[in-house]
């Protein structure tokens, strides 16, 4: 079998094989470790008759993690998503607990088709953005945001924006003063609350020949504002694709929420650094506080 090999990801051991025997309807031929997988890993799972994906919690300290974006919370996801019409897993078995396995772990149907390029991997056989790949995800955006979501955590923020200043390097600390501060304005009154996938973006999407065939991911749901998820998918286009890609969504939305573009960009941040060169943040910064 190949496993991953990731030091911070560590190869499923002899109980997580052990608990895949036994939850499989048929032996296990090889474990082929996926791309993706910052906070998790992910692999195949291949057995004669059938592939399947699965996802365990393996980064150090994982017991340690307050209790949100577990394994619980995307089961509970994808539970949710059935019947929805959205080309998303269909979970197969768990051991959210670690009862077994010496992780977390879900284990999930097989979707076809290769990622988008995304800002923290590159794909290999990725198709190329188009208009038409866009208009998809906004759909599929949509679909998904027509769903109330109740069960879902309430959307938090990532970054705590009264940590953040203006990068010491830029001539435009005002640009950066003003949208820290838009940001941390109360959201609109009378935003919906609807489900959310919460980590929206080229990366955890699947294509095949022009069609959307999986999205995928959904450990971070929450409910929130329809427009956090597109601000999040502009932001990540953004950053893999630049401010064309991130814009050319726009005429596509129903409604554009800028204060979701600003709450979803600051989200990108690691660390309270910024995500990418003040030269292609600034830019959109900018366009972002004129919206």
């Amino acid at each position: 079998m190949e496993f991953p090999t990731s030091p911070e990801h560590p190869a499923p051991g002899a109980p997580t094989l052990a608990w895949l025997a036994r939850v499989l309807p048929g032996p296990v031929t090889a474990v082929v470790a996926l791309k993706g997988g910052i906070a998790s890993s992910v692999s195949a799972v291949h057995t004669a008759e059938a592939s399947y994906v699965l996802r365990l919690w393996s980064r150090p300290g994982w017991a340690d993690d307050p209790p949100v974006f577990t394994a619980y919370d995307e089961m509970r996801a994808l539970t949710m998503l059935e019947g929805s019409g959205l080309p998303v897993p269909r979970l197969v078995d768990a051991d959210p607990g670690a009862a077994e396995c010496e992780f977390p772990a879900l284990l999930m149907t097989w979707l076809p088709g290769v990622m988008l390029h995304s800002v923290t991997h590159r794909a290999d056989g990725a198709e190329e953005l188009t208009p038409d790949l866009l208009r998809q995800l906004v759909e599929a955006g949509n679909v998904l945001h027509a769903l109330a979501g109740f069960g879902l955590p309430d959307w938090q923020p990532y970054t705590d924006l009264s940590r953040l200043a203006p990068p010491p390097a830029s001539t435009r600390p005002r640009l950066w003063h003003d949208a820290i501060a838009a940001a941390a304005r109360p959201a609109p009154a009378g935003a919906p609350g609807v489900f959310l996938h919460r980590d929206f973006h080229p990366g955890n999407t699947l294509w095949r020949d022009g069609r959307l065939t999986g999205i995928v991911d959904w450990t971070n749901s929450s409910r929130g504002t329809p427009g956090y998820d597109f601000g999040y998918l502009r932001a990540n286009l953004l950053l893999a694709y630049g401010q064309t890609a991130a814009d050319a969504l726009l005429p596509m939305l129903d409604e554009h929420d800028p204060h979701a573009d600003l709450l979803a960009f600051f989200d990108m941040y690691d660390n309270d650094a910024p995500p990418g060169p003040l030269d292609l943040l600034e830019p959109y910064l900018h366009s972002l506080l004129r919206s």
